[in-house]
């Protein structure tokens, strides 16, 4: 699990990761305070189930997003859930690539690309440095319940 800027909320929801009752239950317990937007994610973590239709106009409220808490977090589910994607994991890292618009943090574990020079080559190298991309990120989102 990560902890949400609301910004990084705004993003998952407006692109179908999160659905409005995600949406509510993540202000209310995992997103990171933000002085410009708590507001609106207060707003949010007091919705009742019935008021679900209004997530839509006040998440229209965090104008910026950020994808890369959900880069990490499809690239986590998919390294725990191999099995899911027909064993062949770095084939659904490829499609991520693809899906998120190719960010540069990806780059150094998608098959196509070649490793940053050094770098272990082959399938091994390429796990190696998803596993690497993983932790360090884990530990900034994470790290994040320790910052305002």
């Amino acid at each position: 699990m990560a902890r949400l800027k609301p910004r990084e909320l705004h993003y998952g929801y407006v692109h179908g990761w999160i659905d409005a009752g995600a949406v509510v239950q993540l202000c209310m317990e995992n997103v990171v305070p933000d002085d410009e937007q708590m507001a609106i994610v207060e707003a949010l973590a007091l919705l009742l189930s019935d008021e679900l239709d209004t997530v839509q106009d006040l998440i229209e409220q965090v104008v910026t997003d950020d994808r890369s808490v959900w880069v990490y977090l499809a690239l986590a589910f998919v390294h725990e859930h191999p099995s899911e994607f027909g064993g062949q994991p770095l084939r659904a890292v490829e499609m991520l690539y693809a899906d998120f618009e190719y960010p540069s943090e990806m780059e150094p574990f998608v098959p196509f690309v070649p490793p940053p020079e050094g770098a272990t080559p082959g399938v091994a190298g390429l796990v190696q440095r998803w596993q690497e991309y993983l932790r360090r990120q884990r530990e900034n989102f994470l790290g994040r319940a320790d910052r305002p």
